[in-house]
């Protein structure tokens, strides 16, 4: 009897053991799933402001080209002289490519919003870089169209200087356009996003960051009245519009006050 006793007692203590072993292997992974998360949301933290800081950087920058290609064709336009053929130019800007963290777009959080919202922002900033050179490589190549047009010119018995001054005054006028444009639409258009990435995510990494992934996207233990209201709430792009509204006036005062800094920097 003794022995029967001993040998269950064996039994009964190895699947006790294996038993704990499994619930503790399955909360080992919880608490490492918490710990990742935690840290790819440290991570975007870090990430997105250093990219926020390039961006007003590039900006600042192309403004500043900008301005001073503007000057030279108001400098160009000014010329009279009938024998001058027009080569003013200035320098394109010397720019780095605006940061940009490739992991991030798979980074495992639990949020829809900022998830789709990270892609839209790599996505961006990648497009943005890609832009930039692209615009280097266009003005140079206009540049060396000017040259190739005034060596035409000359070759003729009476070449038409102020023709040709026009004709590149309105070129450079086109092309600082074009930067304004791209300033004015796509780099304010992903400071929005990132800051929208920016705001949220601190929000998610606060103590009640729970409550408020919950409170924007959580569809568990909550009533809907009709289909229609459940939409608001599924993963949709419904639903970023509609989170894109509760952060709306932080989004915009955190724009604002970056707004200012730059400005008050770019005068020192």
């Amino acid at each position: 009897m003794t022995e029967f006793l001993f040998k269950w007692q064996n039994l009964i203590g190895a699947a006790l053991g294996a038993f704990l072993l499994g619930v503790s292997a399955w909360i080992g992974g919880i608490i490492a799933k918490k710990e990742e998360c935690k840290e790819h949301l440290r991570r975007i933290e870090i990430n997105i402001t250093r990219s926020l800081d390039d961006t007003y950087k590039a900006r600042q920058k192309l403004q500043a080209f900008v301005s001073r290609l503007r000057d030279v064709v108001t400098q160009v336009r000014a010329i009279t002289d009938e024998r001058h053929f027009s080569l003013e130019t200035t320098n394109y800007p010397t720019m780095r490519d605006i940061y940009r963290d490739v992991e991030a777009p798979s980074f495992k959080i639990k949020s829809y919003y900022l998830h789709n919202k990270l892609l839209w922002a790599d996505a961006g900033i990648k497009e943005t870089n890609e832009t930039i050179i692209g615009l280097q490589s266009d003005f140079a190549g206009l540049l060396r169209k000017n040259e190739l047009h005034i060596a035409l010119m000359r070759q003729n018995k009476n070449p038409n200087s102020a023709q040709q001054r026009e004709d590149y005054a309105y070129n450079l006028e086109g092309f600082a356009n074009a930067v304004d444009e791209f300033i004015d639409r796509f780099i304010k258009q992903g400071i929005e996003i990132m800051t929208q990435v920016k705001i949220y995510n601190d929000h998610l990494r606060r103590r009640s960051g729970k409550w408020f992934l919950w409170k924007c996207e959580g569809i568990n233990f909550r009533y809907f009245r009709n289909k229609a209201k459940q939409e608001e709430f599924a993963r949709n792009l419904n639903s970023l519009e509609r989170i894109d509204k509760i952060i709306e006036q932080e989004v915009k005062s955190a724009i604002q006050d970056a707004e200012n800094r730059a400005a008050r920097l770019s005068q020192r």
